[in-house]
């Protein structure tokens, strides 16, 4: 009973109980630290009275001050939470240098990201001119919107056809990455070679490389559909065969005959799932090996499994890619310009749509089916 107690009593067990609040104290660095944020804050409220002023006391070297009153509020910042940070548990100082290292990606989100796209969503409902080098700005309410879906002849059609490309290619492009990462991780002999030779055509298909390409495919295309030189007519007369839809043997028939577009946007990805498939660890294929599980039965449960996570980054970035390299994406520029800022600004809104509902239709299946292995 003695030694129940002792144990129950322990200090590392109800060490939470017996913890108390520290009084506050004002040490010689907190002190320190409120002066030198004081003398910050004074330097840069008095500056800016200065500048109000049209006084510039010191010149062209303004820039120096600016600096040591930066400098002065840092370092009295430290002083100030350096006793409290020492008092901090591990979580709560893993929570604040998070938020720390997040904070310029947080300001650079709201100032370069958030504002602009507020400003052009308050443009695409206003008709606007340059006139002396300012903007000339009449609230119009819906008016560009109701052109655009009523009365433009190609807008809505274009939005349409790219949402529905981009819907089918995300998936293609997905599947061809992982197979491919899956083959180039494979043990065989020239892997690295033949690594090598495989992204060679990711290298080359850009630019002048593509656009040659696309002139040779659109003259060899000059044959009738069936006889498309990428093997189309010949893969589609076999899922004929196989009784297999019309709808998927255009589909896949259209990606026999688009594939330096499929490889051309696949690059990222298959570089991103050959290092998630290195980095499964091999006793889970073992362990898989042990318990009779076959080579399917191994790639759904455990290889897709682990590379889900990635699964889901390569959605998101191949969606992102595809939106911006299609056609409607440059036209906004163009539509600035013949037909005005507001009109181009309530392009881009329903464009943004477009891009969130595609990212919807994927996005929100697959976090559910994410696995994280810790």
């Amino acid at each position: 009973m003695k030694d129940r107690v002792h144990i129950a009593g322990t200090p590392a067990l109800n060490a939470h109980k017996a913890r108390k609040k520290v009084p506050f104290k004002a040490t010689p660095s907190f002190i320190a630290g409120l002066v030198l944020i004081g003398l910050s804050l004074a330097a840069i409220a008095l500056f800016i009275i200065w500048n109000a002023k049209g006084v510039y006391p010191l010149g062209g070297k303004s820039w120096i001050a600016g600096a040591a009153s930066s400098l002065m509020l840092i370092v009295g910042l430290i002083l100030l939470f350096r006793e409290r940070y020492a008092r901090m548990s591990f979580g709560k100082k893993t929570g604040m240098w998070g938020i720390i290292f997040l904070l310029p990606w947080m300001l650079g989100f709201a100032l370069f990201f958030i504002v602009p796209m507020g400003r052009e969503l308050l443009f695409s409902f206003e008709e606007i001119k340059i006139q002396a080098g300012s903007l000339d700005e009449k609230f119009i309410w819906i008016e560009n919107y109701r052109y655009l879906i009523r009365e433009d002849p190609n807008f809505i059609r274009n939005l349409v056809e790219t949402v529905l490309e981009v819907l089918l290619y995300t998936a293609l492009i997905i599947v061809f990455s992982l197979l491919c990462a899956i083959l180039l991780n494979g043990k065989f002999f020239g892997r690295s070679i033949a690594r090598a030779i495989f992204f060679i055509p990711i290298v080359m298909a850009t630019g002048l490389m593509l656009d040659r390409v696309s002139n040779t495919e659109g003259l060899l295309m000059a044959q009738s559909q069936e006889e498309q030189v990428y093997g189309a007519a010949i893969i589609s007369k076999l899922l004929f065969s196989l009784g297999v839809g019309t709808e998927i043997v255009a589909y896949l028939a259209n990606a026999v005959n688009d594939i330096f577009k499929v490889v051309s946007l696949s690059g990222i990805q298959i570089l991103i799932f050959l290092a998630a498939l290195q980095g499964i660890p091999p006793q889970l294929y073992e362990v898989a090996k042990i318990e009779g599980a076959t080579s399917y039965q191994t790639f759904w449960k455990v290889t897709v499994v682990m590379v889900s996570p990635m699964i889901l980054t390569c959605t998101l970035y191949t969606i992102s890619d595809l939106f911006l390299s299609s056609d409607l994406a440059g036209t906004f520029q163009d539509v600035a310009i013949l037909q005005g800022y507001g009109r181009s600004a309530a392009m881009s809104m329903l464009f943004l749509v477009g891009v969130l509902l595609v990212i919807a239709v994927y996005i929100l299946p697959l976090r559910k089916a994410v696995f994280y292995y810790d």
